[in-house]
């Protein structure tokens, strides 16, 4: 004989757990091990960060504190910091003529380079991500190559491709009847300054190349098939397809390209010293000079030098981040 659990009466609902009094509630199980769990990630997490922090604290923001407070004292780098000056280090910064000749050449440079080497670099770029082009692994092998000798090697060799005297340069120039006698690029600021361009540009233009091959990449193939159906050329494609697409990142690209500019030093030492005379001095040869080049050291001369063009230099990024926002609302137009 079976019994059967009597049913609710009318009109009752079935009482739940939520509906019982506090004291009458069955506790919920608590798993502790997912709170293990959690808590060794944490651990881990600081574990694995460790090292970044000790070395970005160590060579970033030390660095950084230690120079602004350099900056307000008169010190040659030995000895005790004791003779405060405070602001009177960028007092004379702002009256010294070669600072604001250095702050000029690097303008001139960071703007001539990122104007050569990104279109240049665009149209590598869009050459070897077509189909129908063969041997794209040697072009761009070539083409990257440069960027992997160290800058004071490249400067170096180029010293003695363009010297007056006996320079690869000169020399093929007199053999062909262009030139009667060698001429010295290092002799006028201008064609200095040029060198200068040209030889970096040389150098650092796979490296754009391959990101505007990361950008390309990434506008999508059904555009093209869709203009290739209505019988768009390839100019209309690159015109209105690709450029209108890659354009937040061509902003972002532009941006790196004018920053990672204002900071050669390396072919400036090499190539010119800064010369004919001071004419070629840049900001990073400049605090070089102050700070290492002359007895007594200029320490915190130099450091407040630094500090000034790192607050000229962030007034320039900072205007092309309004351009990047900008860029970026046009991305999200295009629904990418």
């Amino acid at each position: 004989m079976t019994t059967t659990a009597p049913a609710a009466a009318p009109g009752r609902e079935k009482v739940t757990d939520r509906d019982r009094p506090p004291a009458e509630r069955v506790p919920e199980r608590v798993d502790h091990s997912r709170e293990r769990v959690r808590g060794l990630d944490r651990v881990w997490l600081l574990v694995f960060l460790a090292p970044f922090l000790l070395l970005y604290l160590g060579f970033t923001i030390w660095p950084l504190i230690a120079t602004i407070y350099y900056s307000f004292f008169d010190w040659t780098g030995i000895g005790p910091i004791d003779d405060f000056v405070g602001i009177g280090n960028y007092s004379s910064i702002l009256v010294d003529p070669l600072f604001w000749l250095s702050v000029v050449n690097t303008l001139v440079f960071a703007v001539l380079t990122t104007v050569i080497k990104l279109p240049i670099s665009l149209v590598a770029a869009i050459l070897l991500t077509r189909k129908w082009l063969r041997g794209k692994r040697f072009f761009r092998t070539m083409f990257f190559a440069p960027l992997i000798i160290p800058v004071a090697m490249a400067g170096m060799v180029f010293t003695y491709l363009l010297n007056p005297s006996n320079g690869a340069l000169n020399a093929i120039l007199r053999d062909l009847g262009l030139v009667d006698q060698g001429f010295d690029v290092f002799a006028n600021r201008w064609s200095a300054l040029l060198v200068l361009v040209l030889v970096a540009v040389w150098q650092i233009f796979g490296q754009y190349m391959i990101y505007w091959m990361a950008a390309l990449q990434n506008v999508p193939e059904e555009l093209y098939e869709a203009a290739a159906i209505d019988g768009a050329s390839e100019w209309k494609k690159l015109t209105r397809i690709t450029l209108p697409m890659i354009k937040p990142v061509a902003v972002i690209i532009t941006l790196l390209g004018l920053v990672n500019a204002m900071h050669v030093f390396g072919l400036v030492v090499t190539l010119t010293a800064g010369g004919p005379g001071t004419s070629t001095y840049v900001v990073s040869y400049f605090i070089y000079q102050n700070a290492f080049g002359a007895v007594p050291f200029a320490y915190g001369y130099a450091s407040a030098a630094a500090l000034l063009f790192s607050v000229i230099a962030f007034v320039l990024v900072s205007a092309q981040g309004l351009a990047v926002r900008r860029a970026q609302r046009l991305r999200k137009e295009y629904g990418v």
